[in-house]
C-alpha cells in the first residue's frame, strides 16, 4: 500500500485574489513578496476609513455563456457569478470535460455575506416588481451558491453550500475529498469566495480591533495589530488519486489526509480561538494521512496577524508539530500580508499557494513589509519564517500542511505531498492531427482563436502541438459557436497552418451556431465523378480498408469486375470510363464512406443520390441487402455498358431552354443538375454538334467522361433487362430518407420495393436539381458530398442562393478539392461537420501534462444593479434613521426593436416593456420567446402578475405557454383585453373605493 492509495489530486485550479486572477501571476507576485493591499500602494479612502482589498471582474460577467439572461445575471450576487466563472477555468486547467466523460461531479463552496441583495438589489423596487423575491433569491442566498452552479453546469454529484464563516472553503475542500474518497462523486470542485460588492471597498480600522489601524498584515510579526479584509475567491477540483494511476490525468499534488473539528466550549468567547482545538485538528489530519510531524515541512498558516490569533495558532502548532530535537526543519508561512483576510476564501487560497509551491518546488516567502518588527517567537526550534523565496532544499522535508480556523471555533488542516511529474508517451502514429475551437458567442470564439495565436507565438513557442491539440480536444468543452481544421501530419507545417487558421478564424464574420446531433444530408455522385484518390486515406484507417476489401469481394462474387487496388489506377486508365467498372466502383466506394462515417459519429438522415447513387443510398437505407445490393449494380453496369456508345454534355441552361438547344436533334434531356445546368445525351456525332451550338450561341459546355449517353433512349433495353433481373431480388422499404431521383421527392416504400421503379430510374431524366429543393427543404445543418472536386455539390449551393436561405447549410466536399491530399480533406471535412454540430470522434490520444493554454475569454459586459446610499443600517446616518427613502423615478424603457409590428399601439408598448425589464439585454421584438431567451416557470409566474395588475388583465400560465413568442403574447393579450367588460371593472373598482 503506497501513501496515494486514499489520497486525492489536486488536478486543477483557478482564482481571483488582490493583485492576481490566475495562477501563474499570483505564484510570481508570491515569489517576489509583494503585497497586493491598497496600503502598500499609498492608497487611501479620504474619509479616515482604510480601503480592503478587491478583485478584478466582479462586476463583469459572462451570462451568455451560463444561459443567462442580462437581467437575470444583474440581479444575482456577483459571488454567484465570479464563482461559476472560476469554476469554468479550474476544469479547463485540469483538462476535464465532464459533459462527455460522464463523471459525477460534486460541488462543496461557500461565499461571503450577501451584501450585493440588500445594497443593491432589494432597494431596487422596479428589479423586484420584475423578478419576484423567489427568483431573486435563488440569485442571491447562499443556499444556492452551489445548487445554482450545478444547474448551470450539469453537475449531477452531491452539491452543497457550506459555511463555516473563515475556514469555510478549506472545511469544503475537507468534504469534497471524503465524498471522493465514499465513491459518491468521481470529480469535486471545492472553495470559496468573498466579494465586497464596490469598486473601493472601506473598512475601519479601531484600535485593539481585528483589522490592523494602518491597512496591512504582519503575521507573526512583533507589533503585528490585525489584518486587512479582502475579497477573493478560489477553486480546486479533485480527483481520486487512483484514478489518475490508471488513466489519462495530471495531478499538481496530492492530499494525503484532512480534518475538521470545532473548539467547543473550551475557549474565552465563541469567536475566541482554542489552542487545545486546533491541535487537535492538527493531530488528526496528520493522523490519517499515516505521516508524523517530522515529514512535514511547510505550513501554511491561517496568520490572521491578529495578536491572539497569532499566538493561538503558533502554540497549536510548536504543540504538534515543534517537538522533537532531531526533527528537520520546517517553514511557516501564510498569504495574508500579501493579499489580506479573504474570509470564507481563504483556505482555499492558502492551499492553493502550497500546492503551487510543492509544484514549483519553492519555498514561498512570508512579505515583508515596511513598519515590520522582528520575527516573533514561533515557538520551536524547528520552525523559520522563509522572507525570500528559495529552492525546497533536502533539509525541508518536502510535505505540505494547510490550517484554516474559522470565526465561531471550526478548524480544518489538510496534509500535501508533491506529484511526480508524469511524462508524455512518446510520440504515436495517428491519423491527421485536428485542432478544435469553440466558445458561447462568435465574438469569443474569434478572441480565442487571437489569444490562441499570441499564445503561439510567445510562451507556447515551444509547446508540443500534440499536446496543443489533445488538450483542446479533452479538456475543453464543446460549445455552440465552432472551427476546427485538420492539419498536415509534417511538425513543421502543420504548427504554421494551425497559425494561420487562427488568425483566419480571428477576422471571421459572424456564423450560426452548432446544431445539437445536426442533421445531415450525404450526396453520392454517379458517373462523370473523379475516382481516383476516393480510397486514398484506406492505409490511415484500417476498418475502411476492410470495408473497401468486403465490398469489392462482394462485386467479385455477383460476377463484377476485380476492384482490389483501384485506387492505384492511374487517371487515364481505360478501366474509369468502362461502365461496368465504374458503376460497382461507385457503389463500394459511396457506401464504406458512408460506414466510416458513420463509425466517427456522422449518420445521415437524408440521401440524395445522382444516378448508379440512388442505388448506393438504398444499399445504405436497407433496401437491398450487401449482396443483393453488388449484384445490383454489377448487373446494372453490364447491361448499361452494352449500351451503343454515347456521350453527355453538360451546358449552362435550364431545362427548357435545354430542350430548346437540342431541337431537331436525336438527344435526350438526361440530368437536370440545377437552375442552370442541364445535362443533354445521345450518339456522339448528335453531341458534337451540341457543343457546335453551344459554342455558337456563346456558351460553355462541358463534356463528361462517360462513354455512354445514361438516362436517354439509348438505355431503354437495359432498363427493361434490369427490371427483370430485380424481380428475383428482394426489395425492403428504406430505413432512412431518401430522395428519388425520378420525382426529386422522398422515394416511397411504394417504389422501393418495385422492380419497375428502378428500370424507370435507369432511363429516366435525373431529377437533381428537384432533390436538391426536397433536401434544403428538410434543413440539413450540412451537406456532405462523397466524391472529390464541388461538381455534385455546386447545384446544393447555386439553389440556396436562389432560395435567398439566410443560413445556408455547411456544403463539404468529403475528399476535398481535386488536388488536396484525401486523408488530410477527409478530416478536414470531418472538422467542418464538428463545426457544424455532429458528435465527430477525433480519436485524439488524452494528454497525460495538459498544456496550460490561454484562458476562456469571458464577456466583459457590466451587469449590475446599482448600490442605494444607506440601504443597510449600518450605512444611514442617526439623524435619517427614521426617514423613509423615497422611491427612484421610474426608467425609460429600453425601446422595442423597429421591426415590432405588433407593438405600435400603448397595450402592446407596456407589455414589450414588461418583457424589456424581465430579461434585460438588446431591445425585443415580435419574434423573441419567453423560453428561448431563458424564461423560467418562476419567471413566467412573476411575469403574468405584473402584465395582469399593470394592464388589468387575467392572463393565464397556458396563455404564455401556447403564446411564448412576444408577438403572439401581445396577440392573446389584445384579445383578452377586447373581451373585458370595462364597465363591470369600472363598477368594482368604484365598489373597492367607497369601502376603503
Amino acid at each position: 500500500m503506497t501513501e496515494l492509495d486514499n489520497a486525492v489530486a489536486v488536478v486543477g485550479l483557478s482564482l481571483r485574489a488582490p493583485g492576481a486572477s490566475d495562477p501563474e501571476t499570483f505564484l510570481s507576485r508570491l515569489s517576489r513578496g509583494e503585497v497586493a493591499l491598497p496600503a502598500a500602494r499609498g492608497e487611501q479612502a479620504g474619509n479616515g476609513r482604510l480601503l480592503s482589498g478587491q478583485i478584478d471582474r466582479f462586476a463583469e460577467f459572462d451570462a451568455e455563456l451560463f444561459g443567462m439572461a442580462p437581467a437575470h445575471a444583474a440581479l444575482t450576487d456577483p459571488q454567484h457569478r465570479v464563482i461559476a466563472e472560476l469554476v469554468w477555468e479550474a476544469m479547463e486547467d485540469a483538462c476535464l470535460d465532464t459533459q462527455r466523460a460522464g463523471n459525477r461531479v460534486g460541488v462543496f463552496i461557500g461565499g461571503g455575506p450577501d451584501i450585493y441583495l440588500h445594497r443593491n438589489v432589494l432597494p431596487d423596487e422596479r428589479t423586484v416588481r420584475a423578478h419576484g423575491t423567489e427568483q431573486i433569491m435563488l440569485g442571491n442566498s447562499r443556499d444556492f451558491l452551489a445548487t445554482a452552479l450545478s444547474y448551470r453546469l450539469g453537475f449531477t454529484g452531491p452539491s452543497m453550500t457550506v459555511q463555516t464563516a473563515c475556514s469555510t472553503s478549506l472545511v469544503a475542500v475537507h468534504q469534497a475529498v471524503r465524498s471522493l474518497l465514499t465513491y459518491e462523486c468521481d470529480v469535486a470542485i471545492a472553495g470559496g469566495i468573498t466579494v465586497f460588492p464596490v469598486e473601493r471597498p472601506e473598512h475601519d480600522g479601531p484600535e485593539g480591533g481585528i483589522y490592523a489601524p494602518d491597512g496591512r498584515c504582519r503575521s507573526f510579526t512583533v507589533g503585528s495589530r490585525g489584518t486587512v479584509p479582502s475579497s477573493g475567491a478560489g477553486i480546486v477540483v479533485l480527483r481520486r488519486s487512483a484514478d489518475l494511476a490508471d488513466g489519462p490525468g495530471r495531478a499538481r499534488a496530492h492530499i494525503l489526509g484532512s480534518a475538521v473539528n470545532n473548539d467547543g466550549a473550551d475557549r474565552m468567547g465563541m469567536t475566541a480561538p482554542s489552542p487545545r482545538g486546533q491541535a487537535e485538528v492538527l493531530r488528526e489530519a496528520l493522523e490519517v494521512s499515516g505521516l508524523s510531524p517530522a515529514d512535514i515541512g511547510y505550513i501554511e498558516a491561517h496568520g490572521t496577524g491578529t495578536v491572539l490569533g497569532d499566538q493561538v495558532e503558533l502554540a497549536a502548532l510548536a504543540e504538534v508539530y515543534g517537538t522533537g530535537t532531531a526533527a528537520p526543519r520546517c517553514a511557516i508561512g501564510t498569504v495574508k500580508p500579501n493579499i489580506g483576510h479573504t474570509d470564507s476564501a481563504a483556505g482555499v487560497l492558502g492551499l492553493i499557494k502550497t500546492v503551487l509551491a510543492l509544484q514549483h518546488d519553492l519555498l514561498l516567502p512570508v512579505a515583508s513589509q515596511p513598519g515590520d518588527g522582528p520575527d516573533a517567537d514561533l515557538g520551536a526550534a524547528r520552525f523559520f519564517l522563509p522572507r525570500a523565496a528559495a529552492t525546497w532544499s533536502t533539509e525541508v522535508p518536502r510535505r505540505a500542511a494547510v490550517s484554516s480556523f474559522g470565526f465561531g471555533g471550526t478548524n480544518a488542516h489538510v496534509i500535501l505531498a508533491p506529484a511526480d511529474p508524469v511524462p508524455e508517451p512518446a510520440a504515436q502514429d495517428v491519423r491527421t492531427p485536428v485542432a478544435v475551437l469553440s466558445a458561447a458567442t462568435p465574438q469569443a470564439l474569434r478572441d480565442k482563436a487571437r489569444d490562441l495565436a499570441d499564445w503561439l507565438d510567445g510562451p507556447g513557442a515551444r509547446a508540443a502541438l500534440p499536446g496543443v491539440l489533445g488538450t483542446l480536444w479533452h479538456g475543453r468543452r464543446q460549445l455552440a459557436h465552432r472551427a476546427a481544421v485538420a492539419l498536415p501530419t509534417d511538425p513543421a507545417a502543420a504548427r504554421e497552418r494551425l497559425r494561420q487558421w487562427l488568425l483566419e478564424t480571428a477576422q471571421r464574420a459572424d456564423t450560426p451556431p452548432a446544431v445539437a446531433d445536426a442533421p445531415v444530408a450525404v450526396m453520392l455522385p454517379g458517373q462523370g465523378i473523379r475516382l481516383t484518390g476516393t480510397g486514398a486515406s484506406a492505409a490511415d484507417d484500417p476498418r475502411f480498408g476492410a470495408d473497401l476489401e468486403r465490398l469489392s469481394a462482394a462485386v467479385l462474387r455477383a460476377g463484377g469486375p476485380d476492384l482490389r487496388g483501384f485506387d492505384t489506377w492511374p487517371g487515364d486508365d481505360p478501366r474509369l470510363l468502362d461502365t461496368s467498372v465504374v458503376q460497382p466502383l461507385l457503389f463500394v466506394v459511396g457506401l464504406a464512406h458512408l460506414w466510416r462515417l458513420e463509425r466517427r459519429g456522422v449518420r445521415p438522415g437524408t440521401l440524395l443520390g445522382h444516378s448508379v447513387g440512388e442505388l448506393t443510398a438504398a444499399a445504405y437505407a436497407g433496401v437491398f441487402g450487401i449482396e443483393d445490393a453488388a449484384a445490383a449494380v454489377v448487373r446494372r453496369g453490364e447491361l448499361m455498358g452494352r449500351a451503343p456508345a454515347g456521350a453527355m454534355l453538360a451546358v449552362p441552361l435550364d431545362e427548357e431552354a435545354a430542350r430548346d438547344l437540342a431541337a431537331g436533334l436525336p438527344a435526350d434531356v438526361c440530368g437536370v443538375n440545377g437552375p442552370e445546368t442541364t445535362v443533354l445525351g445521345g450518339a456522339p456525332d448528335t453531341v458534337t454538334e451540341l457543343e457546335r451550338r453551344c459554342a455558337g450561341r456563346g456558351l460553355t459546355a462541358r463534356r463528361l467522361e462517360t462513354a455512354h449517353a445514361f438516362h436517354s433512349r439509348a438505355m431503354e433495353e437495359a432498363a427493361a433487362r434490369f427490371g427483370e433481373f430485380l424481380a428475383t431480388v428482394p426489395l425492403s422499404a428504406p430505413r432512412l430518407t431518401v430522395l428519388s431521383n425520378l420525382t426529386g421527392a422522398e422515394l416511397t416504400a411504394e417504389q422501393a420495393t418495385d422492380p419497375a421503379y428502378w428500370a424507370g430510374q435507369l432511363r429516366g431524366t435525373v431529377r437533381l436539381a428537384d432533390g436538391v429543393r426536397t433536401l434544403l427543404a428538410g434543413r440539413p445543418a450540412a451537406v456532405v458530398g462523397i466524391h472529390g472536386g464541388r461538381a455534385l455539390t455546386n447545384p446544393v449551393r447555386q439553389t440556396a442562393r436562389l432560395l435567398g436561405m439566410v443560413h445556408p447549410p455547411q456544403i463539404i466536399e468529403l475528399l476535398g478539392p481535386s488536388e488536396a491530399d484525401a486523408s488530410q480533406a477527409h478530416e478536414d471535412a470531418l472538422a467542418r461537420l464538428w463545426a457544424a454540430g455532429c458528435p465527430v470522434d477525433f480519436d485524439l490520444p488524452h494528454v497525460t501534462s495538459p498544456v496550460p493554454l490561454p484562458r476562456y475569454p469571458f464577456a466583459d459586459t457590466r451587469h449590475w444593479i446599482e448600490a442605494t446610499p444607506g440601504a443597510l443600517p449600518h450605512e444611514r446616518p442617526a439623524t435619517a434613521a427614521a426617514v423613509l427613502r423615497e422611491p427612484a423615478p421610474p426608467q425609460e424603457p429600453s425601446p422595442p426593436a423597429d421591426d415590432t409590428e405588433e407593438t405600435g399601439s400603448d397595450f402592446a408598448a407596456a407589455i414589450t416593456a414588461i418583457w424589456q425589464e424581465a430579461f434585460g439585454g438588446e431591445p425585443l421584438g415580435p419574434s423573441d420567446n419567453f423560453f428561448t431567451l431563458g424564461g423560467t416557470s418562476l419567471q413566467a409566474a412573476q411575469l403574468l402578475t405584473v402584465v395582469n395588475d399593470t394592464l388589468l388583465l387575467g392572463v393565464a400560465l397556458g396563455d404564455l405557454y401556447e403564446h411564448s413568442d412576444l408577438g403572439s403574447f401581445i396577440r392573446r393579450a389584445e384579445e383578452l383585453a377586447a373581451a373585458r367588460d370595462d364597465a363591470e371593472l369600472l363598477r368594482l373598482l368604484d365598489e373597492i373605493e367607497g369601502v376603503q
